[in-house]
């Protein structure tokens, strides 16, 4: 048997999209749900389906939901298109369910799988490997039986009636992102040192064309909501050029931390802004640093971007960044 991790960061690389992982306990499903929103990415097509013909699988604007029902021995992800439509369904069946070190939600699989289509296809796969499996003495006979007795369960239940099974998915997506709403992602930014280099001599800084980029891709890729942690916020030129920046790349979602004699450093400032708001659970903080560098509170140290003043923010750290918002997995 071989762990899939629901973050999909092994075989698919979806690490740096937006996850979630919850449980569902109404009146259509009870059980664990995990949702990757492919934000980006070029498009993947399987090819092999005889009624449906290719279908995209992964790509831009295109999401994962996954479902694992409690009391059964599968986990079922339907693969939706940008336009809300389940292209297909790919469901393994799995041996159990599992957090991961970092809490990531996990199943061993047990091989074999069933693949569906909105067109009716219905196509069983890896059979070679649970029967390999079988002979090696890694699987029992009970074992084998109840894999392929579960197999054809997924038929039976998911596979007869394949727009009941893509209804109630879309119902759960529904419920998914409704809940996910509730809990922005969060970016809070630093300017001078992170979008430009800081130039004493200029009375307006200007932004720096790939941190510019960077930040943007961030934003997007995760999709983010952005507060401005910098002095800059309290209004300027430099402040102006920043909200033009933002409205000419589609970035509306902008706030900023709260300010006054009250608070004496950034840590305060960020922390004020937390319990105002405190729906948000996921957050990251872009910051050189230059005046807090959050050493007195380790849960917002923890969530620190050092961004190097001399180079501004850098492809690496719009990484770190991703890897920091979806390490702390979102709605339990």
């Amino acid at each position: 048997m071989t762990k899939k991790r629901l973050t999909r960061d092994l075989k698919w690389g979806f690490q740096y999209y937006p996850y979630y992982q919850m449980r569902i306990e109404c009146d259509r499903f009870h059980g664990w749900a995990a949702l990757n929103e492919l934000t980006d990415g070029e498009y993947i097509y399987w090819d092999f389906f005889k009624k449906a013909g290719k279908v995209p699988v992964a790509g831009k604007g295109m999401c994962w939901l996954t479902l694992i029902p409690d009391g059964k021995k599968h986990s079922m992800t339907a693969m939706f298109t940008e336009d809300g439509n389940v292209s297909a369904w790919y469901i393994d069946v799995i041996h159990s369910v599992m957090f991961d070190e970092d809490a990531v939600l996990a199943f061993m699989d047990q091989y074999l799988d069933v693949m569906l289509t909105t067109s009716g296809d219905v196509l069983v796969d890896d059979k070679e490997e649970l029967d390999a499996a079988y002979r090696s003495g890694e699987f029992t006979e009970e074992q084998y039986e109840a894999a392929l007795l579960e197999g054809q369960r997924i038929i039976d239940e998911w596979g007869k009636d394949v727009h009941a099974t893509e209804l109630m998915c879309k119902e759960m997506l529904s419920y998914v992102r409704a809940q996910v709403n509730q809990q922005p992602l969060t970016i809070f930014l630093d300017l001078d040192g992170v979008l430009n280099i800081y130039q004493p001599d200029l009375e307006v800084q200007t932004l720096l064309p790939s941190a510019g980029e960077n930040i943007c891709e961030l934003i997007h890729r995760m999709k983010a909501k952005v507060v401005v942690i910098s002095s800059h916020r309290l209004g300027g030129a430099y402040w102006d050029i920043l909200s033009d920046f933002f409205k000419c790349n589609h970035i509306y979602d902008i706030d900023i931390t709260p300010y006054g004699e009250e608070y004496h450093n950034r840590t305060e400032e960020i922390n004020a802004y937390l319990h105002m708001h405190p729906n948000i659970a996921r957050y990251v903080i872009l910051d050189d640093c230059f005046q807090d560098d959050y050493s007195c509170d380790p849960k917002l140290r923890e969530r620190l971007v050092f961004v190097d003043a001399l180079k501004g923010l850098q492809k690496q750290d719009i990484i770190k960044a991703c890897e920091i918002l979806n390490r702390q997995i979102g709605v339990s």
